[in-house]
C-alpha cells in the first residue's frame, strides 16, 4: 500500500515546528508504528531539512512524504538551486551539524537540483503498517453492494400445483 502527503511551509521560521509535527501526524495516521528511536530520528531529520529550506531556500518550501513497502521518503523542495553546504561544527557551536545528522540518522539521503530550486531527501526503513480496519470494512461493504445474479426457483411443492 502506498501513501503520500504534501505540506506547504511558509518561508517563516515559526512554521518549522508545525510542519515537522505534521510529518509525524501523517506517519501515525497511516498506521506506521515507530518506536521512540525511529520517531525521534524522523522528527529530527524533518526538522533539519525543513529548517534548511526555510532559512536558506528563499521563500516557501514544500514537504513531500511518501510511504511504500516499508520505506518512508521525506522530500523537501525549496527555491534555492545552490548545493547544500556542509558546515563543520566545533565545540559548542549550535549550527553546522544538521546535514551530518541527516546522513547519520536516515538510511539514505541526498539532494538534487530541480527546475525551480532543489530538493533534499531522506529515506527511512519503517515497519509495514497492517491493513487498516477501516479499509477492510469498506472492502466488505463494497463487496456486499455488488449486484448478484439470482436464479429464481420455486420449491417443488409449489411448482407441482401449477
Amino acid at each position: 500500500m502506498s501513501r503520500q502527503a504534501r505540506i506547504l511551509v511558509p518561508g517563516d521560521p515559526s512554521a518549522i515546528a508545525f510542519a515537522r509535527d505534521h510529518v509525524l501526524t501523517h506517519v501515525r495516521a497511516w498506521g506506521v508504528s515507530l518506536d521512540e528511536e525511529l520517531r525521534d530520528a524522523v522528527k529530527l531529520v524533518a526538522s533539519e531539512l525543513i529548517t534548511n529550506a526555510v532559512v536558506h531556500g528563499g521563500g516557501f518550501a514544500t514537504v513531500g512524504l511518501y510511504l511504500n513497502d516499508g520505506r518512508l521518503l521525506l522530500v523537501v523542495h525549496d527555491g534555492n538551486p545552490a548545493e547544500p553546504q556542509r558546515q563543520y561544527a566545533t565545540g559548542d557551536d549550535e549550527a553546522g551539524r544538521g546535514l551530518a545528522l541527516v546522513n547519520f540518522l536516515a538510511a539514505r539521503s541526498g539532494w538534487e537540483p530541480t527546475a525551480r530550486g532543489k530538493k533534499m531527501w531522506a529515506e527511512f526503513e519503517v515497519p509495514v503498517p497492517p491493513p487498516s480496519a477501516r479499509g477492510e470494512v469498506l472492502r466488505r461493504r463494497m463487496k456486499a453492494a455488488v449486484p448478484r445474479a439470482y436464479v429464481n426457483t420455486m420449491p417443488l411443492a409449489m411448482s407441482a400445483g401449477l
